[in-house]
């Protein structure tokens, strides 16, 4: 190549270079939220290239770009803005905060962090779909829905509290459940009973002792926070929920007793019915305990909330009642709460605010020996005394105490114990049918318990729980600089 050559060459890129630094220039400006408060750490970048940069600690950003380029503007909690830049200019940004990233945000004791780098020390459950879920606390809500936490409910009645256990039971003697926290202000466990789900906004379960480091001790066996929901800016938006659904209680074959196979074993090993088999068939019911007792339930939830405010002043008004009969035979629930919500902006630095939450729950126990009963009772037994069955009642049974039974009195096993028969008899009847037993104080037993009808015990027997609670809670929040704040509440 000649010199002429090489000349030009060089001519041409350096006339080239001159071209691309007249077409590039500085765009400036800065990125604030919608309430005017710059935003540092927000990604500016030239779309589809890898040029970009960060605003600073006041939200300010330069860049250098080329007419035609997109500026794309992103921080997480925020929604995405893009730009087509022209020519150069100072370009101010407002962006705005979008519900859809805000899975990207975990509150970590003091301050907030990305979820990606949170591994799984803490889980977020956001209230999308749980208030759909036919329940009647909202712990039981829960249930299967975060990973490393065991939610059972082992109760099974009405109302009953689940039992939650992160990272397992931390304690031999002392309670192993996880501390709630309710906007903020430590609540006791029971609190969950007075919760609606409607009202809740997100759930945040700290698991690991570094997210739970700044609730001290009280964390030891985990943390759930909730956060219920606060007003809006706007125009008041009236909300109302209600479902119905319908309980049954799983049942178990187990339980089952086969009285007329027990019958046909025995003659298939004897040859024939004992007396007091024979006396038992007589007397059959045919009774399914299971059924009597897990009779299933109805539970319906109405709940009635509004929404609003303006920019500086927002509220939240809910009322909520709910009803639950539960599986169980007598158990049910009952609540009726409400919640007032209010937080303002006083001044650019001053926020005050407050939530004034009574409510009042019924609850009407389920008696726990009444189902250990129901195992023991077969299948022959009936439940009441009729106009049949109380024939073959042994009136001196137990000195007598049988002797004024009626029509309608609940059944004892032992009440058709003692019956004797013609000696060498191998039936409970006569040659014409009639049944031949004759009442004595110490004769054939055909009972396998002496405790009282299950039934009796379900249906005499009234364990009620009577709760009022009231949570207020009042705070004070004063920003001296945008990382430095001080937060003080009171609550009852």
């Amino acid at each position: 190549m000649n010199l002429k050559t090489k000349l030009l060459l060089i001519a041409v890129l350096l006339v080239n270079i001159q071209l691309f630094a007249q077409d590039t220039f500085n765009v400036s400006g800065t990125v604030t939220d919608e309430n005017n408060v710059p935003i540092p750490g927000v990604n500016v970048v030239v779309l589809n290239t890898t040029r970009g940069v960060q605003t600073d600690f006041d939200g300010n950003y330069t860049i250098a770009v080329s007419s035609g380029e997109v500026l794309q503007f992103s921080y997480i909690g925020y929604g995405t803005q893009t730009r087509l830049i022209s020519e150069a200019s100072n370009l101010n940004m407002i962006l705005k905060v979008d519900a859809s990233e805000l899975d990207e945000v975990v509150v970590i004791g003091y301050g907030t962090q990305k979820k990606s780098l949170l591994t799984g020390a803490i889980s977020k459950v956001v209230n999308e779909d749980l208030d759909q879920i036919a329940v009647s606390r909202v712990d039981e809500a829960l249930i299967g829905q975060v990973s490393g936490v065991n939610i059972r409910n082992s109760e099974g009645e009405a109302g009953g509290a689940p039992t939650i256990r992160i990272r397992g039971v931390g304690s031999i003697t002392s309670n192993s459940g996880p501390l709630v926290v309710i906007d903020g202000a430590v609540v006791d466990s029971d609190f969950l009973t007075n919760l609606d789900m409607n009202n809740v906004e997100s759930f945040e379960i700290l698991k690991d002792a570094a997210s739970a480091a700044i609730f001290g001790s009280r964390g030891a066996n985990g943390v759930i926070q909730i956060t219920t929901k606060q007003g809006k800016e706007g125009k008041a938006k009236f909300t109302y929920n209600t479902f119905t659904g319908f309980k049954e209680g799983r049942r178990s074959d187990d339980y089952d007793i086969d009285f007329e196979g027990e019958l046909q074993r025995e003659i298939a090993i004897t040859g024939g019915l004992s007396l007091g088999s024979q006396f038992r068939q007589l007397i059959n019911a045919e009774n399914n305990w299971q059924d009597i007792v897990l009779d299933g339930g109805e539970i319906i939830s109405h709940s009635f909330g509004v929404r609003g405010g303006t920019k500086n002043t927002k509220f939240n008004i809910n009322a909520s009642y709910i009803s639950d009969d539960g599986v169980l035979l007598t158990d049910s629930f009952e609540r009726y709460r409400a919640q007032l919500k209010l937080d303002s902006q006083v001044t650019d630095r001053l926020k005050i605010g407050g939530s004034f939450t009574p409510s009042y729950s019924n609850r009407r126990r389920f008696s726990a020996a009444g189902l250990y009963d129901v195992i023991r009772q077969p299948s022959w037994v009936p439940a009441i005394l009729d106009e049949t069955n109380i024939n073959f009642v042994n009136p001196i049974r137990d000195g007598g105490r049988f002797a004024d039974v009626q029509v309608g009195d609940y059944v004892l096993q032992r009440q058709f114990d003692d019956f004797a028969y013609p000696d060498g008899a191998t039936s409970i009847f006569d040659a014409s049918g009639n049944f031949q037993g004759i009442p004595v104080s110490s004769g054939v037993d055909i009972s396998n318990t002496s405790n009282i009808n299950p039934l009796a015990k379900l249906l005499e027997r009234e364990r009620f729980e009577d709760r009022y609670n009231f949570y207020g809670r009042l705070y004070a929040d004063y920003k001296f600089t945008d990382d430095f704040s001080f937060r003080s509440s009171l609550t009852t």
